[in-house]
């Protein structure tokens, strides 16, 4: 491509109808040219470039190996070490039908030539409005079914964040030790990042302290034969659950889904092995009592909202669930967990084009939302609520809640 030579000791734009785009290292090294490549359109094709190490700084110059991986990507090699000789740059002609196919060569020579390893460090003529910098967020969202390709452990924890931003109303947050905890009714799923290979691992505990080993081993056989790419492990007393992916190459719609999986179930497995391997009947007992409290709470709640919709306020749901903070927070993480299965169904909906669906479940998506609300105030009621001191029986005309007193 013919040119001129420039300030920056690039040849510049070369002539013929089209655009010159140059996509480079926005720090330039003292002397010489940094990594980049560029792109001009033409009659019908396009004119993809990837510097040599002729404009190359001496520190960045490429060795064998990296103009081979040029030559793989389909770039051909210069012409000449002159530019009014032919070609000094790596290059390559893809028609314009093709232009996805010049972005990806171009993208791959930045990152897997130049070892530019993030677009942060990138230049695009004026293409992103605003200059990204680092620790802040992306101009445009990344697609949830768009494939990404994490190449550091930081960049796998924003696509395990995109994977499951529609989890929660709040996007839950990494601890201290570097692991992602997504909470269910009663277990919690942890999120944990390989430092040294880009592979996830989603475990969560469902039983403790397991007197029954033979038992306990017989449950972990039984499921790992009939749950498809799951691993349930016995160690220390402890039965866990585990589902390893790689994330080289990755879509986090694929991610969410195994989250999701989990999600669904670790409850009602942490239940059925609790059952089976608990040797103390009384625990059995009291375990029953409490669920059956809890059922006939909720039934009650349902069948007055069900009479008259959003007409339980939060003190009414107080005395529902007996002033008891631990069956009000069960309801919490159960409505919670209703109202992300009507979101995904919502979502589902939409990607299928299926309009009606998608309203009914977004409808049911804020109803949820505002009983988990109620809920909470209700929460709020019974913990603020003033504590009474203790009184001996004594004789009334009328039942102490209609007396109006309070706990």
């Amino acid at each position: 491509m013919d040119g001129v030579p420039s300030t920056t000791g690039r040849p510049a734009g070369g002539a013929g109808p089209g655009r010159d785009l140059l996509v480079e290292v926005g720090e330039q090294p003292a002397e010489g040219a940094g990594p980049y490549c560029r792109v001009l359109a033409g009659d019908g094709e396009l004119r993809v470039e990837a510097v040599s190490s002729l404009y190359l700084a001496d520190e960045l110059a490429l060795d064998d190996e990296q103009e081979s991986a040029l030559g793989r990507l389909g770039f051909r090699r210069p012409e000449a070490v002159v530019w009014s000789e032919g070609e000094t740059n790596f290059w390559a002609d893809v028609p314009q039908r093709e232009a996805d196919r010049a972005a990806v060569m171009m993208v791959r020579a930045l990152r897997e030539v130049y070892a530019v390893v993030h677009p942060v460090w990138l230049d695009a003529e004026g293409l992103e409005p605003e200059r990204v910098g680092v620790g802040t967020e992306p101009v445009e969202a990344v697609a949830p079914d768009a494939p990404v390709t994490p190449r550091s452990v930081e960049e796998v924890r924003e696509a395990v964040d995109l994977a499951v931003a529609d989890l929660y109303d709040a996007a839950p947050e990494w601890d201290e030790d570097g692991d992602l905890p997504l909470v269910t009714e009663h277990n919690v799923v942890w999120v944990s990042v390989n430092n040294n290979t880009p592979r996830v691992l989603l475990h969560c505990c469902l039983v403790g302290d397991v007197a029954d080993t033979a038992g306990a081993l017989e449950e972990v056989n039984r499921r790992n034969q009939t749950e498809f790419g799951l691993t349930f492990v016995l160690r220390e007393g402890r039965i866990s659950v585990t589902r390893e992916v790689g994330v080289d190459v990755m879509t986090p719609q694929a991610l969410r889904a195994e989250a999701e999986r989990l999600l669904d179930q670790v409850d009602q497995w942490a239940t059925e092995l609790a059952e089976r391997l608990t040797t103390k009947p009384q625990q059995r007992a009291a375990r029953r009592e409490r669920a059956s409290r809890f059922g006939t709470a909720y039934a009650v709640m349902v069948e007055l909202e069900r009479a008259e919709r959003e007409s339980v306020d939060p003190a009414t749901l107080a005395r529902v669930f007996h002033h008891d903070t631990g069956l009000l927070l069960k309801a919490i993480r159960i409505t919670e967990q209703r109202r992300r299965e009507v979101r995904g169904k919502a979502r589902r909906a939409r990607e299928e084009g299926r309009a009606r669906d998608e309203l009914v479940a977004r409808r049911r998506h804020d109803y949820l939302r505002g009983l988990t609300a109620r809920m909470r105030a209700a929460l709020r009621l019974v913990v603020d609520a003033p504590v009474r001191k203790v009184q001996l029986d004594q004789l009334a005309l009328f039942d102490e809640d209609e007396a109006g007193t309070t706990r």
